[in-house]
């Protein structure tokens, strides 16, 4: 993490800031004993605020059968939620605002609302109620692109042009290009703004949903729903977010897919209708049958075709790995064993390599227990971006086996190519090292590597046999001559 381009960013004079008047609203609605007629005459005595907020809660949207005429009348037919996300909402789009720097503002929003819309739908649906914050959420969940535009400018304006406007491959290459990432500088700004962490989280997680910590999960994937289902109902081609949603909506809230294929259309009406209230220019509004009809006729053609049902990636593999280190977002053991067995059986099937990649952070335990853990936590976070800067355009998910002992499993990746990110990440690493907590020399990093490649001649007989070769590379290496990169392979079988 470059903690001189976070300050740079953050100290960036054109970053949009919240109005005192949303700043209050905050402030009241973190009290759980908060006076409603102070936060109503708070919104009200912004005249203009609160007729924004009346006009929208009249709206078809909230469906209201008896016409609101004050802000307090609207806390008392609504509840504290819906006020406060709208009061919010219009805060934070005014502070946003639009300015003539080549920034594309109707996609930023496009974004924004159809997921905040489809999550809040979704929560309803479940009866749930944190519908209002998934709204919110999903709203300002890309605030760090903005803040990243506007500080680093044509530097970061590259950036986003290296994604061909695929957002997935947003933060990747972020990490590449900057070693920041948007989730992280949101999630800063929305501390800044004392937001409270049930909106904080769903901001630094929304990339990464399953690897938020225990008591954010529900309101994370909520959002991370509402991203798949702006991707299927805007992307040229839905059919792979909408299978992935169907998949995810089921996995994670038990949501079955035919009750999600009729929860689109809404989403779809929804955004157009919340488009206009608050008066965003999100684009032309979309058809959701006709996308719905189309993808699902692309899932039954895929489905048809020899090995059809959508590309094998680790996204795949750990689809319903809960388990995640809620400070790095690394996978945990129950998901890395998920991800090399699924892994191991797909590479013998499909012909394709299955490289494993075992970490060691020489010196972490020591240091951190003699310096603090503070300083350790943010070492090991630097770690795992750098694993992720590296390893990551291999398709590659850094998992965590605990203590110093990291691991990479890298689908359809051949050992010459983790060897090559291998070495640049170790660089790297020696590089940035001495700028850390616990940097000056005290940590050294070494690497076992292990593959499974039918197509080049090298197999192991088991998914052991491979952990067991990447393991006793990474003992080789930490004990060698300071390479720090040893290559495993199979046994020979006995003459």
């Amino acid at each position: 993490m470059d903690h001189e381009l976070i300050e740079e960013i953050l100290s960036c004079s054109s970053l949009p800031s919240l109005p005192a008047v949303a700043m209050r609203v905050v402030e009241l609605t973190a009290n759980p004993d908060v006076k409603l007629p102070e936060l109503a005459q708070t919104i009200q005595n912004d005249q203009g605020l609160a007729s924004k907020v009346l006009r929208t809660v009249n709206s078809s949207f909230y469906g209201l059968t008896t016409r609101c005429g004050s802000i307090n009348k609207a806390i008392v037919l609504l509840g504290l939620g819906p006020v406060k996300a709208l009061a919010l909402s219009f805060s934070l789009i005014g502070s946003i605002g639009e300015q003539e720097d080549g920034f594309d503002y109707q996609g930023y929003w496009r974004r924004g609302l159809y997921t905040g819309v489809a999550a809040k739908l979704f929560a309803d649906h479940l009866k749930l109620e944190t519908g209002d914050e998934a709204f919110l959420a999903g709203l300002m969940q890309d605030i760090g692109v903005v803040a990243l535009h506007r500080a680093l400018g044509f530097r970061y304006a590259e950036v986003m042009e290296s994604t061909k406007g695929d957002h997935s491959q947003l933060v990747k290459a972020e990490l590449s290009a900057l070693e920041v990432q948007h989730p992280e500088i949101g999630a800063m700004l929305a501390q800044r703004w004392k937001f409270p962490d049930q909106l904080v989280m769903p901001v630094r997680y929304h990339e990464r949903p399953t690897a938020a910590p225990q008591g954010h999960h529900e309101l994370v994937r909520l959002v991370g729903l509402g991203n798949l289902a702006h991707d299927a109902l805007t992307n040229e081609d839905p059919a792979p977010a909408l299978r992935k949603l169907y998949e995810r909506a089921d996995q994670w809230f038990g949501i079955k897919s035919d009750a999600t294929q009729g929860l689109m259309k809404k989403i779809a009406e929804g955004a157009k209708d919340m488009s206009r209230n608050l008066h965003l220019d999100t684009g032309a509004s979309v058809d959701a049958e006709a996308i719905v009809r189309k993808a699902e006729k692309t899932m039954v053609e895929m489905a048809s075709k020899p090995g059809g049902g959508g590309g094998q990636t680790l996204d795949n593999l750990l689809v319903d790995a809960d388990q995640y280190d809620p400070l790095t977002g690394a996978v945990g053991r129950t998901g890395f064993d998920k991800a090399l067995r699924n892994g191991f059986e797909l590479s013998g099937k499909n012909n394709e390599a299955l490289t494993l990649v075992q970490v060691g952070i020489d010196g972490l335990r020591h240091a951190t227990m003699k310096i603090g853990s503070g300083a350790g936590d943010e070492t090991v976070n630097a770690c795992v971006m750098l694993m992720r800067k590296h390893f990551g355009p291999l398709g590659g998910v850094v998992c965590t086996l605990g203590g110093d002992i990291y691991a990479l499993v890298l689908y359809g990746a051949s050992a010459k190519d983790a060897q090559k990110a291998a070495e640049e990440f170790r660089f790297s690493f020696e590089k940035a090292v001495i700028t850390w907590p616990l940097g000056g020399g005290s940590l050294k990093v070494s690497m076992g590597i292990a593959s499974n490649d039918p197509a080049a001649g090298s197999t192991f007989s088991s998914v052991q046999e491979l952990v067991i070769s990447a393991v006793t590379a990474l003992k080789t290496a930490r004990a060698g001559d300071g390479r720090g990169i040893e290559l495993g392979a199979p046994k020979k079988a006995a003459a």
